[in-house]
């Protein structure tokens, strides 16, 4: 069941996280840096994190202190629960700003800033990142459905279900599967964390892409999810590959409807000829956001009242 604080808490991390942005942390984790180099040097930890359940068991100290702190702060009482909440959410959203990254690519891709519409777009594509518009407009389209998941809905959801550990396990698995991306780091290490990271990710992913259906094209994503098969040799895994099927139905922007710009592969596209699939992604990302946080606090009044 939610907790009554749940949506207050929710609520004030994405005021901090998008009204008041100065106060926002960096989100850089250095500490959690160090643990990985820990683990990665550690001879036990390497043995351990070969194993099915290692990555749990190695992720279990740090997760540990978050849920003793979660009971104190609580037993304290609720101002302090919630600002313990709050401190812990805000640090597990992002890590970027999606919104920032995405206006700042729009601004550079329409000759607005010197900045370089290539090396933003890398930050938000999860591929390969095409150099023609609109494909590259397109790419980042379905990047930014894609982490709207894992930087937002993912942490807010695993913070509903468990609190502020849950938010933190989350983001914890994510970034244990990005610094385990190293020459150095045994297969079987980057095989498991991958493994965590799919399991943490499946509820977000489609509690997303519901949100979607709900936000966008009901009919378009209803179909698309029917028919949805996983690819397993494509470039992203299960839950991406749903999230950008499902989100890219939902705008009415598939691949196929971009047939017509095909011919200007190797030209520039004006402005005005550019389809607003980016800016339309964003927009389905905040309405879904904001369905969901509605959900929070409807469940939130309901334990209240309960």
């Amino acid at each position: 069941a939610i907790r009554p604080m749940t949506f207050l808490t929710v609520l004030l991390a994405l005021f901090v996280e998008r009204v008041l942005r100065q106060h926002r942390p960096q989100r850089q984790h250095r500490w959690f840096d160090s643990y990985c180099g820990q683990l990665m040097r550690t001879t036990f930890a390497q043995w351990l994190m070969t194993r099915p359940w290692g990555g749990v068991i190695a992720l279990l100290p740090p997760l540990l202190l978050i849920a003793w702190l979660q009971s104190f702060f609580a037993e304290l009482g609720a101002p302090f629960a919630l600002v313990f909440g709050v401190v812990v959410l805000l640090n597990s959203l992002g890590p970027g700003d999606l919104g920032d990254e995405v206006e700042r690519f729009i601004a550079a891709r329409d000759g607005d800033r010197g900045e370089d519409p290539d090396l933003i777009a890398a930050e938000l594509c999860l591929g390969e990142v095409p150099t023609a518009e609109p494909r590259r407009s397109l790419a980042v389209a379905r990047g930014v459905l894609i982490l709207a998941a894992r930087r937002l809905i993912g942490p807010i959801f695993w913070f509903a279900v468990f609190g502020a550990v849950g938010a933190a396990a989350y983001r914890t698995i994510l970034l244990l599967g990005e610094r385990l991306q190293d020459g150095t780091c045994p297969p079987e290490m980057r095989h498991n964390s991958d493994q965590m990271q799919r399991i943490a990710d499946w509820a977000p992913a489609r509690i997303t892409a519901a949100g979607y259906a709900v936000a966008g094209n009901f009919d378009a994503v209803a179909h698309a999810w029917r028919t949805f098969e996983h690819t397993p040799d494509g470039p992203f895994d299960e839950a991406e590959q749903l999230l950008a099927h499902t989100g890219l139905a939902a705008l009415d922007t598939l691949p196929d409807d971009m047939a017509e710009f095909a011919e200007h592969r190797g030209e520039s596209i004006e402005a005005g000829l550019m389809p607003p699939v980016v800016e339309d992604a964003l927009a389905l990302v905040w309405r879904n956001l904001a369905m969901w946080v509605t959900v929070i606090a409807g469940g939130s009044l309901i334990a209240a009242l309960a």
